[in-house]
């Protein structure tokens, strides 16, 4: 609990002119770095910010198709029109 409050207080102090999450940390952290500790930072960044981004997809995706899934037990006959249809919710719901 201590090494979580701690990391908690330190993560929320690291800001970039307002800015906050893994690329102001990356920035941070790559201030006063030679040119390999940056590049290795650009990496773990990058790493960082695509696993994020991965996530942010990837959770609404598997929500919704469970959530559609439940209609083949109610109608098994709609088995052929689930993932089309979680395509569709999904389209729209990243369209608007």
């Amino acid at each position: 609990m201590v090494v979580s409050l701690k990391y908690i207080s330190y993560v929320m102090r690291a800001d970039n002119a307002g800015e906050g999450g893994i690329l102001t940390l990356m920035s941070l952290a790559g201030r006063n770095t030679g040119a390999r500790a940056t590049a290795i930072l650009v990496i773990m960044g990058l790493i960082g910010g695509s696993f994020f981004y991965g996530e942010v997809v990837i959770t609404p995706a598997v929500s919704v198709l469970s959530a559609i899934e439940g209609l083949e037990i109610a109608a098994p006959s709609l088995d052929s029109y689930i993932v089309p249809l979680a395509i569709a919710v999904l389209t729209l719901l990243f369209v608007i």
